[in-house]
């Protein structure tokens, strides 16, 4: 099935917004916007393992 062009879907998932960014309904809070600009502005990393893990975690999966 590697060489196939049809792409699976899983239920309740869907592909990241195109131009990179999210669109949230809510209103965000102040934290949350600080830390985007310090994000955007290359002062700050986000390490995408270290989020996984925690995400895990916090479902209440074993990462090994």
């Amino acid at each position: 099935m590697a060489n196939t062009s049809k792409q699976s879907k899983v239920k309740g998932l869907s592909a990241p917004a195109p131009s990179g960014s999210l669109e949230i309904s809510e209103p965000l809070s102040p934290k949350v916007k600080a830390l985007r600009k310090l994000v955007a502005s290359g002062q700050y990393q986000v390490s995408s393992r270290y989020l996984a893990i925690q995400i895990f975690r916090r479902a209440g999966l074993r990462t090994e």
